[in-house]
């Protein structure tokens, strides 16, 4: 990459890193090129540890502009063995002067980043839970929760992997071709996951794979293992009437017709922008038979019962922080509370339309007690006509899958449905 295009990207980068401090924009939404998504996604994994040192090696602190160049060019000092020293330095003190912020950053920034050395780092503070916050950069209260909630070694191991650049993987579609065709075709060498899923090697070109035939074809799609071993919950046999009740953007749904052609599925959600996305599962996986609609399952249920229902509800995403690095830095204490209403009120509502002895299942991408055991245990208070089917799962953690929690239930006793409920297809 010339130094001209590596000065352009980091002004895009710079632009979407600015744009997260003052609104809390998702990073993963600014449509950057992968260069700039890399630099703008490490930044925000490692920021409290940037920002630390950089807090170490200042006066005072920089403005907010400022913090954000050197937190930029810090990340590939230590983290991108790709861009040479000279590169992070020099574009750096670039877009001080590109955005006019002053000859006195300038020279701050200059002089911090070509006297890095990464062998004379400031010493971590002693305390541990402080300790862990900023070395691996996760907000000191979420530690400390996690502290309480599994004990030292655990809370380390959790604030550990959302430093961690996530596996990716793609699910094949064993009705149109095959995992070794694929394997062979794209050249991939790496993991292999219960015949259905292939590790994509890393810094392959996604935009080839999306560009590929085989991919506008829907012989593969981009998917984490951990949604099979949800999916697999529900116990089908391949003829049920199936609701995956918060669809979108539907992965889940196409792995179950993949899985099972023959079930009927129906795939809702309660956001219309998100479910015009689920069209590709019609258009490029042509899955014609699913029946795609709008709907919130906080308040509504379909007119009809169900024999398997899948839950994957909304939920904070501490299981996949490596993914959302964002997540930290957007959730509070209250945060948890108000997630754990609104999954119990969607797991009330959409139980009603499950069949007698039909099995339900719970699943969320978080392993915090009040999202998970908790919110299932408040049910059960509550609707002593559900039982637990399966001891509960706990998915991922290693191998690159996803966390899942994951609890089956199954309706052992009648329980009338309403009959005034709406269904607003698309």
């Amino acid at each position: 990459m010339s130094s001209d295009a590596y000065e352009f990207s980091r002004k895009d980068a710079y632009e979407a890193l600015i744009l997260w401090f003052q609104e809390g924009s998702f990073l993963q939404e600014q449509s950057l090129p992968p260069f700039e998504l890399k630099l703008v996604l490490g930044v925000c994994r490692h920021h409290l540890f940037l920002e630390y040192i950089v807090k170490k090696w200042t006066q005072k602190k920089p403005i907010l502009q400022v913090q954000v160049i050197l937190e930029m060019g810090l990340y590939q000092l230590m983290y991108m063995d790709s861009v040479p020293k000279h590169a992070a330095v020099d574009t750096s003190v670039d877009l001080v002067h590109f955005f006019q912020l002053g000859k006195g950053n300038a020279a701050l920034v200059n002089a911090i980043l070509r006297n890095f050395d990464a062998e004379k780092l400031p010493p971590l503070p002693p305390q541990k839970v402080k300790q862990i916050s900023i070395q691996y950069s996760v907000p000191e209260w979420i530690v400390r929760r996690w502290f309480d909630s599994y004990g030292k070694e655990q809370a380390e191991v959790l604030a550990k992997e959302s430093l961690e650049e996530p596996i990716q993987w793609i699910r094949v579609d064993l009705s149109k071709t095959s995992l070794e065709k694929i394997q062979s075709h794209f050249d991939f060498k790496g993991k292999e996951y219960q015949g259905r899923f292939l590790q994509i090697p890393a810094r392959y070109s996604i935009k080839k794979l999306i560009d590929s035939k085989e991919f506008q074809s829907g012989h593969f799609s981009f998917q984490n293992p951990a949604a099979l071993e949800v999916v697999q919950q529900l116990a089908l046999t391949g003829t049920e009437r199936v609701w995956d009740a918060c669809a979108a953007p539907g992965g889940k749904s196409a792995l179950l017709l993949e899985m099972y052609p023959d079930i009927s599925l129906v795939a809702s959600d309660a956001s219309s922008h998100r479910i015009q996305k689920m069209e590709d599962l019609k258009n490029r996986k042509g899955h014609r038979s699913l029946e795609v609609s709008v709907l919130d399952a906080t308040a509504e249920v379909p007119p009809d019962l169900f024999d398997a229902i899948l839950l994957d509800v909304p939920c904070s995403n501490f299981g996949v922080l490596s993914r959302r690095p964002e997540v930290v830095y957007r959730t509070s204490p209250e945060t948890f509370k108000l997630l754990a209403e609104k999954q119990l009120k969607i797991l009330e509502n959409a139980s009603r339309a499950l069949k007698m002895n039909g099995v339900l299942v719970y699943a969320t991408c978080s392993q915090e007690s009040v999202e998970t055991t908790g919110v299932i245990k408040s049910f059960l208070k509550k609707h002593p006509e559900y039982k637990i089917y399966a001891p509960a799962l706990h998915v991922g953690g290693t191998d690159g899958l996803d966390r899942f929690f994951v609890q089956s239930l199954t309706k052992a006793s009648e329980c009338p449905i309403s009959s005034n409920n709406s269904l607003r297809k698309t």
